[in-house]
């Protein structure tokens, strides 16, 4: 009759065999993502905060998100409904309202327009990072 201690061994035995046939697979679900060039690639920006003057803010962006990032580090994050290599338009339906976002790249004057429930505001001297 085997004891409780063989069992535990035999069942810790085939859960390493287990893990050890799906580590082939996970490295397959993976490898496109190492090796072909990444389309969700996220860009920054920093800008000169119309919201609070004086102190730096950060936006960043792939295809369908846009993230709001404060001085204080609290992150909004925006859906993007529009994206071409001259604008970028990004909603968020929060609690308080909806809020709106427009980025405009037009030479070395870029800037983003946020209108709030609250307030409107615009931030200037965006600089690319990457």
């Amino acid at each position: 009759m085997i004891n409780t201690l063989t069992l535990l061994r035999l069942i810790k035995q085939a859960e390493q065999q287990i893990w050890f046939k799906q580590i082939p697979f996970l490295f397959f679900l993976l490898m496109p993502s190492i090796v072909l060039p990444s389309e969700h690639k996220i860009k920054e920006l920093k800008c000169e905060s119309g919201a609070y003057p004086g102190h730096i803010k950060r936006w960043n962006y792939n295809e369908k998100d846009l993230f709001e990032i404060y001085p204080n580090g609290y992150k909004r994050v925006y859906d993007i409904k529009f994206i071409n290599k001259n604008n970028i338009l990004a909603v968020e339906d929060a609690k308080r309202g909806m809020y709106y976002v427009t980025i405009s790249f037009k030479g070395n004057d870029t800037k983003v327009e946020v209108i709030t429930p609250l307030a409107k505001y615009t931030d200037n001297n965006c600089k690319k990072h990457n």
